[in-house]
């Protein structure tokens, strides 16, 4: 495993938050409740920032050298 290559743990996070904070967007309030509308603003810096390495990471791959 090359940690410096490695972008598919980075992508899953990244969808994982991206899906929690399309949960809360869509349920809102009354079905997710008070932590996850505390959360939203965190999942989605974690979504943007988690999406950005994976992407910087995946383009480090298919580089030739």
């Amino acid at each position: 495993m090359d940690i410096e290559r490695d972008y598919l743990p980075f992508l899953i996070f990244g969808i994982i938050c991206l899906l929690c904070a399309t949960a809360v967007t869509i349920g809102g309030f009354e079905k997710m409740g008070i932590w996850m509308e505390a959360m939203y603003p965190i999942f989605m810096l974690f979504a943007v920032a988690c999406f950005a390495i994976s992407w910087i990471r995946w383009k480090k791959t298919t580089e030739k050298d």
